[in-house]
């Protein structure tokens, strides 16, 4: 076979990767390989345009309502009670590179096809990584503008042994000593105090008494499970409610289930599998294996209602990949490059989420 020249290698790049993004798109990889990111980004939304990404909220009120005689005046207050939550956007980036000696190498239609598909996966798979590894991270510090608000800042830890409340001031960074306003919004029990969220100390005890601590957490937050049964592909029934944690929580959640359960029996799958709370599944997340002290502890359970928090992509940039080109100081090699930006938004932290954990 003779060598493939510079137009020749950029053709026959283009064309396939053309191939793979009509047959295997970004989020069909994303869906197939991670069940936290699956449920969480099938509510994403695009937008154009915007130098960050803008929600507002109400956190206060002007008591104007009330019942009143029908000759009486109206009471006519005026305050300033809106609030506007703020997201920066975030970029993940990856690439593929392909050296034109490896079409020589790989002489074929076939072989060809099978080196770009590898590395196209493996692009994929490298910024999928990324972005799940960035749900469940905060930035390190004020100046750090590379990684967004995740789960634990949007849900962050609050009073230490409480058992249950709305005492999610602030994020802490990922230097674990520095806090930060969730959204811009400065919150404390007194200045803003609808815009934190719900936090609960189970204080490792994986037990009933965590089951109470659930119970009381999705009732608050008005966490309920359709009642009505959903119709195939319909994507307007989409479950909204999640749970998600670790292997410790889950695989104990299973065996208190399966003890619990004397008709259990040898449907032994009934309480081995994912296991549920009031209808909402638990989804396994293995980063949340570790504890994270500053972030959201030790076993931890985040639940998340997934149409008050969801991420937001900015239009054109949904896991874009460019066309391939020219690497200027190796001309032998072909690079794509692909990236996503994105942020994370919650429109309200009240009712948005939780976290149970121990600190």
């Amino acid at each position: 076979m003779e060598s493939v020249t510079l137009d020749q290698a950029l053709d026959i790049i283009r064309a396939t990767l053309w191939d793979f993004k009509k047959e295997l798109p970004a989020m069909t990889y994303l869906y197939s390989s991670y069940a936290m990111i699956n449920k969480v980004w099938e509510s994403r939304m695009k937008i154009s345009g915007g130098k960050e990404v803008r929600r507002y909220i109400t956190l206060g009120d002007e008591d104007n309502a009330r019942h009143r005689g029908n000759w009486e005046e109206d009471t006519h207050n005026v305050a300033n009670i809106d609030k506007t939550i703020l997201a920066s956007w975030v970029t993940a980036s990856s690439n593929l590179s392909w050296n034109r000696i490896e079409a020589s190498m790989n002489s074929g239609a076939a072989e060809i096809y099978d080196v770009i598909e590898n590395k196209y996966r493996n692009c994929l798979r490298e910024i999928c990584d990324e972005v799940y590894q960035g749900l469940l991270s905060v930035p390190y510090d004020a100046s750090d503008n590379l990684k967004p608000v995740g789960l634990p800042g949007w849900f962050p830890l609050g009073t230490d042994d409480s058992t249950g409340g709305w005492t999610g001031y602030t994020g802490t960074y990922a230097d674990g000593s520095t806090s930060f306003n969730v959204g811009g919004i400065p919150c404390t029990s007194s200045v803003n105090s609808r815009w934190a969220s719900y936090y609960a100390d189970h204080n490792g005890n994986i037990d009933l008494s965590l089951l109470v601590l659930l119970d009381r957490a999705t009732r608050k937050l008005h966490f309920e499970a359709p009642m009505v049964p959903k119709k195939q592909n319909d994507p307007s029934a989409r479950d909204k409610f999640a749970l998600y944690s670790n292997d410790n929580v889950i695989g104990t959640l299973n065996l208190l289930y399966a003890q619990g359960d004397d008709q259990m029996g040898r449907y032994i799958d009934k309480h081995f599998g994912v296991p549920t709370f009031k209808g909402i599944p638990f989804h396994y997340v293995d980063i949340l294996d570790t504890a994270a002290t500053s972030l959201y502890g030790t076993d931890p359970i985040f639940g998340v209602n997934h149409e008050l928090f969801y991420p937001v992509v900015l239009q054109d940039w949904d896991f874009h990949m460019d066309d391939p080109r020219k690497r200027d100081n190796q001309l032998l090699v072909i690079t794509v490059d692909t990236d996503l930006v994105y942020t994370y938004i919650c429109e309200n932290r009240k009712y948005a989420g939780f976290l149970v954990s121990q600190q």
